[in-house]
């Protein structure tokens, strides 16, 4: 077992340097791109390449500057009960966290890190907005050592297999592994809406950069297309549509098999392990102690294979940001009983009667979702009689969607623990304790008030439950009995 004193100032691994150059090379290429773009494009003369080389050598140049003088301005060390990380060598900063806020810490190895054989460690807590304690590049042993006094009461094995990745201890056990095959059925019941959405918002930011410097030619390109689109047929705009889901359809599949790939989900008595990537491949430990809420989903296609994506919520500094989550894509129903058995004990709220919220629920959603959007589109139904028939379709839809909403929407509650149900389509459920409860809020509009509902907000540090349309007397014991709970309650929410 190797010893490492971290009490004393500690640099990276001189690999590390490489690291900082070429992150630092690719800022600035990210930069000067559309400037080197333009030139190559439109300066000529037989000096252009010259040019060119200068500027890039120039940049270059730049980059090893920095490079040398961050790298030699990065240290880290144990001060006490903190961690202290000073960087930066015109601006210092430094950075120091009490090792009782650390929630997890994450070690990492891009491609280009299993090349040079080291590791980079990041630090997650609940004081920063998003992680900025990082460290590039640390050997292996190192990163392990350092990994394990980070969490302290964590007990990390120190042995490393050939990728560098820490061996599995005998005290682990391990809850799921992830094959090609559950991969692909993951990927296949992703949201392909989401990711279609995502190649658009590339698609378009791409098209703006390129508006900037080649505005006449980008306008001309543009026209053409339209023109085109324009004199097709129906079918070939139908084409395009099809293929265009055809490639946000293997983008899922693609991120699936990348961030998720020999996804293994193991445990301690005391914290969660989870190894994951391919290209990026993480291992990330989360003590229990800092879980505050509980998340799983599924759906009509998760469901025929069986399947449910969990996501464990820890606290967040940022109220408008989302909370920080541990996605686990897939897992059995016996892989997510094990897992809430470990974090609310064998007390499961499932065992109280459903608390399902009024039908005036499903009045609210359909008049929202269908009846006010299709009587904004009343113009439309003067042009042509098909506008009146997709305004019908769409009430008809919208009010089993609402319908759906209404039904899927309940909880149940004991005497520590709440489980929510939402969705529509899918069906969602989250899971807090009442130990981890910081704030309740009862929300009442006059429509509810005169109705004697009110919607009830239970708040913690990764986020918030909301329940809508119960009764307010209801709402206030329950309001009551949460905080006098969380003020009497002996137990950590951290």
């Amino acid at each position: 077992m190797n010893n490492f004193d971290f009490t004393q100032p500690q640099r990276q691994s001189t690999k590390g340097l490489i690291l900082v150059f070429l992150q630092q090379s690719g800022k600035m290429i990210k930069s000067w791109w559309p400037a080197l773009a333009y030139m190559l494009i439109k300066v000529g003369g037989e000096n252009k390449w010259q040019i060119i080389g200068l500027i890039l050598g120039g940049l270059a140049l730049l980059s090893l500057i920095h490079s040398i003088l961050f790298f030699r301005s990065f240290r880290f060390q144990f001060d006490g009960n903190q961690f202290v990380l000073n960087k930066g060598y015109i601006n210092r900063q430094t950075l120091t966290i009490p090792l009782e806020r650390i929630q997890n810490v994450e070690t990492n190895q891009s491609v280009i890190q299993k090349m040079l054989n080291v590791m980079g460690l990041e630090i997650d807590t609940a004081g920063t907005k998003k992680k900025e304690l990082k460290i590039l590049a640390l050997d292996g042993p190192v990163a392990v050592a350092l990994a394990r006094q980070l969490t302290s009461k964590i007990d990390i094995a120190n042995l490393e297999n050939e990728d560098g990745e820490k061996s599995i201890q005998e005290s682990e056990e391990e809850i799921v592994r992830l094959s090609n095959f559950d991969l692909l059925k993951i990927g296949l019941s992703q949201n392909h809406l989401r990711a279609a959405l995502l190649l658009l918002a590339f698609g378009n930011q791409i098209l703006e950069q390129a508006k900037d410097l080649f505005a006449d030619k980008t306008e001309e390109i543009s026209n053409g297309i339209g023109d085109y689109l324009g004199e097709s047929q129906w079918f070939l705009i139908a084409i395009m549509i099809l293929a265009f889901l055809f490639v946000s359809f293997l983008f899922s599949m693609i991120r699936t098999l990348v961030l998720f790939y020999d996804l293994r989900f193991l445990k301690t008595k005391t914290t969660y392990r989870i190894v994951s990537g391919l290209l990026n491949r993480k291992n990330t430990l989360v003590p229990f102690n800092k879980i505050q809420q509980l998340n799983w989903e599924t759906g009509p296609l998760k469901k025929l294979f069986g399947i449910y994506q969990l996501n464990i919520r820890q606290a967040s500094s940022d109220e408008n940001a989302r909370a920080r989550s541990i996605e686990l894509p897939g897992c059995l129903d016996k892989h997510l009983e094990i897992i809430r058995q470990d974090l609310f004990g064998e007390q499961s709220p499932d065992q109280q009667t459903a608390i399902h919220v009024h039908p005036r629920y499903f009045v609210r959603n359909w008049m929202y979702l269908g009846l006010v959007p299709a009587i904004l589109a009343t113009p439309l139904y003067i042009f042509h009689w098909y506008y009146i028939a997709i305004g019908v379709i769409w009430i008809i839809a919208m009010g089993l969607i609402s319908k759906l909403i209404q039904r899927k929407t309940y909880f149940h509650i004991n005497s520590e623990q709440i489980k929510c149900s939402s969705g529509s389509v899918a069906h969602k459920m989250k899971q807090m304790a009442f130990h981890k409860v910081q704030s309740v809020e009862i929300q009442q509009n006059i429509f509810l008030k005169r109705r004697g509902l009110t919607n009830i907000k239970i708040g913690n540090s990764s986020g918030f439950i909301r329940i809508p349309f119960i009764d307010i007397n209801l709402a206030k014991n329950l309001q009551d009995y949460l905080l006098y709970y969380a003020e009497t309650s002996d137990e950590s929410w951290m």
